[in-house]
C-alpha cells in the first residue's frame, strides 16, 4: 500500500503544466511574436528607405554620367585642316607649298551663306569643311559628338550625334510645383542642317525634380567663367570651352534633396593633332 501511494503521488505531480506556467508561456510567446513583428516591420521600412534613396541618387549619377560622356566625345572637324598642324614634316615644305597654291581662296566656288544651325557653323572654309558649333546658355547646351554607334549598315544615320540638353516644366505631380526635368535630345542624322527636316530626333527625360540647374563655361587662356558660349561668336570662334560646369539642385518625394557641382572637360583636340616624325 505504501509503494502504490508514492507512485500515485508521483503521477499526479507530472500530469501537466499549472495555470501559472501556461500564462507565463503565453506571455513570453506574445512578447517574442511582437518583437519579431517589430523587427520585420522595421526591416521592410529600412529597405524601402534605402531603395528610394538609392534610386534617387542613382538617377542623378546616371544623368551626370551621360552628360559627361556626351561632352567628352565632343567633335570638331577643324583637326583635319593642314595649316593647324604645329610642325611641318621635314622635306615636305615644297610639297605643302604647292598644295597650298592649289587650295582655292575662301569663298571660291563654295556657298558661304548657308543655313544657320545650332550644331554647325554658318560658313564653309577653303578646305570644304563646315566646323561644328557648340552653343549654350546657363540652362541649355547644343553640340555634336562622335559617340554614335551605327546599328544598320544602310541607314542614313552617321557616326555622329547632334546632342542638346535643356529644361522643360515638370509634369509629374509627385514633384514640387515649379520644378523642371532635364531633357536630352539626340539625333543620328547629324548632317541634316535643317532641323525642321530631321525626323530621327529622340527625346530622353533624364532627371526629374530639378529646382535649379546652371551651366557655366571656362576659358583657360583668359582664366574666366561665363554663363554662355557660342562657337560662332568672334571671341570664341571655332572653339569649345576648356571646362563645362554643371550646378544642380534636385528634390524628390519623401523629403530627398541633393545639391552638387560637376566639372566636365571636353576632350576634343581643337588645335589639331601634332605631326609626328
Amino acid at each position: 500500500m505504501k509503494w502504490r501511494s508514492v507512485s500515485n503521488r508521483h503521477q499526479n505531480q507530472t500530469r501537466g503544466f499549472t495555470l501559472l506556467e501556461v500564462l507565463i508561456s503565453m506571455f513570453l510567446l506574445v512578447v517574442i511574436s511582437f518583437a519579431t513583428y517589430q523587427a520585420t516591420t522595421e526591416t521592410f521600412k529600412l529597405r524601402d528607405v534605402l531603395s528610394t534613396e538609392g534610386e534617387f541618387y542613382n538617377s542623378i549619377r546616371l544623368a551626370v554620367s551621360i552628360l559627361q560622356r556626351d561632352l567628352e566625345n565632343a567633335y570638331s572637324p577643324v583637326v583635319l585642316r593642314p595649316e593647324q598642324r604645329p610642325r611641318a614634316i621635314p622635306g615636305q615644305e615644297e610639297l605643302q607649298a604647292q598644295q597650298q597654291q592649289q587650295i582655292p581662296p575662301p569663298g571660291f566656288g563654295l556657298n558661304r551663306d548657308i543655313m544657320q544651325s545650332d550644331f554647325f557653323s554658318s560658313e564653309i572654309d577653303r578646305y570644304g569643311i563646315r566646323p561644328t558649333r557648340m552653343s549654350g546658355t546657363d540652362s541649355k547646351l547644343f553640340w555634336v559628338n562622335a559617340a554614335n554607334m551605327r546599328m544598320y549598315r544602310d541607314s542614313r544615320e552617321s557616326d555622329f550625334l547632334k546632342i542638346s540638353y535643356f529644361l522643360e516644366q515638370e509634369k509629374d505631380s509627385e514633384y514640387e510645383p515649379g520644378s523642371s526635368t532635364l531633357v536630352r535630345s539626340a539625333s543620328p542624322e547629324a548632317f541634316i542642317y535643317d532641323e525642321t527636316k530631321d525626323k530621327a530626333v529622340k527625346i530622353y527625360r533624364l532627371l526629374h525634380g530639378i529646382r535649379k540647374l546652371k551651366f557655366r563655361y571656362y576659358r583657360k587662356d583668359k582664366d574666366q567663367w561665363s554663363d554662355s558660349w557660342d562657337s560662332e561668336s568672334a571671341d570664341t570662334k571655332e572653339s569649345f570651352p576648356d571646362i563645362v560646369e554643371l550646378q544642380i539642385e534636385v528634390s524628390a518625394p519623401k523629403g530627398l534633396n541633393f545639391e552638387g557641382r560637376y566639372h566636365i572637360r571636353p576632350e576634343v583636340p581643337l588645335n589639331g593633332i601634332p605631326a609626328t616624325l
